[in-house]
């Protein structure tokens, strides 16, 4: 434009010149039709056009629990004009791992625990992928692509190369020795990928009622391999599934390699698990480490006396163990140098979630570890991810010149403790908070609570239309309170926390927890009162 605007004014200064001169008027005429075609197209020019920024792509890897969030926050309304954002996944749905063991336990449907990806992102405004990541191409700085394996319309498999700006990996993490142990993939039922375990679960329950029918049952006898959150839910939704349809005739036997269950928690924490766990008639089985699975045996030997061997019988088995790196974490970091843990394969990120080794990779949720000299890496529990959602949000925005405040990068502060909320499948739950115990229905009613609420946030039925621009991205806490009542007393507060009848109101008792993380003067005055109580309350617990 430059340009025209010099030509615009030498054709002046020469108009001038044979004005003087006393030129033809033809001539004349053809320098004003010259300088007519140089104007007008300008004057058309919108000057907007003049200003627009350069486009800019991010593209998220994974329908993780941190990516849903930035899918809603990036919807076509609020995100600049100028940012386009691709989601690329395998599947067009992602459970919820919270609510994963309510659904085995039959209190929700498998639609009620899944968030539906492909919906959430044609309702944002967002490209979506259905495919698998096989690997980055970054050799070009300014060409940097994902490279997807996608269905063409042949049926085929083609690699398609979808180009970023800043991309991001939330695709949590598969089930750790699975793939290594000697028959565990052949004969196990894995609790990852999440919806094939409820499928598997949905099959072997429909086998058990064929049998029972034709009269070939003789009994069945569950193994949940893992002694984690994971494992210890699981085997009660087992329970709570199967109880009534096999009553005597069902075994339960969870097996973990630890010395107890849940070894960090606090002893009256354990000690109330333990009840729950005898209650439910889940027998347990500490030290051992699973060597082989057979077709109707899992082979162990003792942790702490090798020589001590033994083949534990089952009817059905379920692979619990904790989690592992997907593949693609490895594959990333033999292609392209993506800096990953030496041993297990996590993602390695800055406290701003942003990769070590390419500051244009971020990562949250199961796959990645955060390397911070000050702090550990949080342990592997949906709600690290959750809670990261916000900073994502934030952080992805400010690194490519979308962010509508300053750009320095936000860093993500995980939580010390966190509410862990363990349901019994019987419209009951345990939790520890603080080291203390809560147990009882309100407790399933608040965890019920918190994983509707958190579920409803991405369900587009529930979503407004996209009609009116936003100026700014809602980076908000999905739990976060705008206004409590004033806190109870101290006394009050302990009392309620430790109460396990039919009428406690979850929502105080919530309340009460949320003003203890809140203020630590009031946490401490109501855990010392609370404290005094609780060995005495363990006993009526359950």
């Amino acid at each position: 434009q430059d340009g025209r605007y010099a030509v615009f004014r030498r054709l002046l200064y020469y108009q001038a010149i044979s004005s003087s001169w006393k030129l033809e008027a033809g001539l004349i005429a053809a320098y004003m039709r010259l300088l007519l075609s140089l104007i007008l197209p300008l004057l058309a020019y919108p000057a907007t056009a003049m200003m627009t920024p350069p486009t800019k792509k991010i593209v998220l890897i994974g329908g993780g629990h941190a990516h849903v969030q930035v899918i809603k926050a990036l919807n076509v309304n609020t995100r600049p004009s100028n940012v386009e954002v691709t989601l690329i996944d395998l599947q067009s749905a992602a459970s919820y791992s919270g609510m994963v063991p309510g659904c085995v336990s039959k209190l929700y449907t498998l639609p009620q625990v899944q968030i539906q990806i492909g919906p959430l992102a044609e309702w944002a405004g967002i490209d979506f992928v259905q495919g698998k990541v096989v690997g980055m191409s970054l050799e070009d700085e300014e060409k940097k692509t994902v490279q997807v394996e996608v269905s063409d319309e042949k049926g085929g498999v083609i690699t398609k190369e979808v180009p970023f700006d800043a991309v991001s990996v939330d695709i949590g993490s598969t089930t750790r020795d699975f793939n290594r142990i000697p028959g565990a993939s052949q004969y196990c039922i894995s609790t990852r990928p999440i919806s094939d375990l409820v499928v598997r679960i949905e099959k072997e329950e429909q086998l058990l009622k064929d049998r029972l029918k034709d009269g070939t049952f003789k009994a069945a006898n569950f193994v949940v391999v893992g002694g984690g959150p994971a494992g210890i839910e699981l085997s009660l939704a087992i329970r709570a599934r199967f109880n009534e349809m096999l009553d005597s005739n069902l075994s339960i036997t969870l097996i973990d390699s630890s010395d107890g269950l849940l070894v960090n928690e606090t002893p009256a924490n354990r000690k109330a698990l333990e009840s729950v766990m005898a209650k439910y008639n889940i027998d347990t089985r500490f030290s051992l480490l699973v060597d082989e699975v057979t077709s109707s045996h899992v082979h162990v030997h003792s942790s702490k006396d090798q020589s001590s061997r033994e083949k534990i019988p089952y009817s059905h088995i379920i692979w619990a163990t904790g989690a592992e790196a997907h593949d693609l974490s490895w594959s990333l970091n033999k292609q392209c140098g993506l800096e990953v843990s030496d041993t297990r394969g996590w993602i390695q990120v800055n406290s701003y979630l942003q990769s070590l080794s390419h500051p244009y990779i971020f990562a949250a949720g199961d796959c990645c570890e955060i390397v911070n000299d000050n702090k550990k890496s949080p342990p592997k529990a949906g709600v690290y991810a959750v809670r990261s959602g916000p900073i994502l949000i934030e952080n992805l925005t400010r690194f490519v010149g979308a962010s509508k405040c300053a750009q320095e990068l936000v860093p993500y502060n995980p939580q010390d403790d966190f509410l862990k909320l363990l349901m019994c499948g019987d419209g009951t739950a345990l939790g520890f908070r603080f080291g203390i115990p809560l147990y009882g229905k309100w407790v399933w009613k608040l965890k019920d609570f918190i994983d509707v609420m958190f579920m409803d946030l991405f369900d587009v039925n529930k979503l407004p239309k996209l009609d009116e621009k936003k100026d700014e991205y809602d980076t908000a806490q999905y739990d976060a309170s705008i206004e409590r009542p004033p806190p109870l007393a101290a006394d009050d507060a302990a009392k309620l926390l430790l109460r396990t009848d039919d009428d406690v109101d979850f929502y105080r008792a919530w309340d009460v927890l949320r003003d203890m993380m809140a203020d630590d003067k009031y946490k401490n005055e109501v855990l010392d009162i609370a404290r005094l109580s609780v060995d005495k309350q363990l006993s009526e617990i359950i």
